[in-house]
């Protein structure tokens, strides 16, 4: 697909996209923004935080979701691709340059998609096809990595967009480095819910095989598992994306999901709220 021509500025974009010092320091700088926006009376007007303009999902890559015929997350993920206008594939992933991830490689950036793509410096990725996309996100999810997809104003604010840009994200996220997971699990469970609510019908059961051992506490992106009299126990801050269910060394968690509609679900509640697809 053609692309413009860089710029200086597009080249210094690149260039600063890559420091991990530089990354860090506006990362940080952005979660300790997140709580103030989390406050009351503060959290239903800012953009980052409003659920007329954020709405995301976490897909789950669950074996056991396979096994039941229950297909995440590649059809959800492949009906957005294709629709989209555009698509850029990030150089890199900019959470785990900044924090020097140690689980996953950082060459496993986001793709953006849509229109406001086109605002993106150039420096920063470059347009693809929708089946380079679609070869990028196999790649993710054999690693390891949960996709997470949807709207969300941090992304416009991290990437310059314009205030009207029209766009869907769709992060690659670990459970080491993510800033989504770090400013989200700021706000209260009413509120998170509006904007980042778990797919209907999605159950994650821990079973009496749980041993204590931790692990999944160590996985979980929203502190949403704590080890209470020897065994794990999940709280309502959970999103779903299972990587408890895909780590634990016990096989002491199950997940199922129970909505033959929730590719439609996710993608109507998406779109209404990016007006991209």
């Amino acid at each position: 697909m053609s692309e413009r021509k860089l710029t200086f500025s597009d080249r210094m974009a690149g260039k600063f996209g890559k420091n991990h010092l530089v990354l860090r320091i506006m990362l940080e700088s952005m979660k300790a923004f997140f709580k103030i926006v989390a406050l009351p009376g503060i959290r239903n007007r800012h953009s980052w935080v409003s659920p007329k303009l954020n709405s995301m999902a976490a897909l789950p890559i669950n074996q056991e979701l396979y096994s039941q015929s229950v297909s995440l997350p590649l059809p959800v993920l492949t009906e957005i691709i294709e629709k989209a206008s555009h698509r850029m594939l990030m150089n890199v992933c900019g959470c785990r340059v900044a924090y020097k991830c140690k689980n996953h490689s950082p060459e496993i950036g986001c793709i953006f998609m849509g229109p406001g793509v086109l605002s993106i410096s150039p420096g920063l990725g470059r347009l693809v096809s929708a089946e380079e996309a679609l070869e990028h996100s196999r790649k993710a999810i054999a690693s390891g990595l949960v996709p997470c997809v949807g709207k969300s104003e941090l992304d416009k604010t991290l990437f310059i967009m314009p205030k009207d840009a029209k766009f869907i994200g769709l992060c690659y996220c670990c459970h080491c480095c993510c800033i989504g997971g770090a400013a989200f699990k700021s706000l209260p469970l009413e509120h998170l819910n509006r904007i980042f609510p778990r797919i209907e019908g999605l159950r994650i059961e821990i079973t009496d095989a749980c041993n204590g051992c931790g692990t999944c506490v160590e996985y979980c992106l929203y502190d949403a598992i704590t080890i209470e009299n020897g065994r794990a126990v999940q709280s309502e801050m959970c999103r779903g994306c299972g990587r408890c269910a895909l780590q634990c060394p016990s096989d002491a968690i199950e997940i199922s999901l129970d909505n033959p509609k929730f590719k439609e679900e996710i993608i109507n509640r998406i779109s209404t709220v990016s007006g991209v697809i």
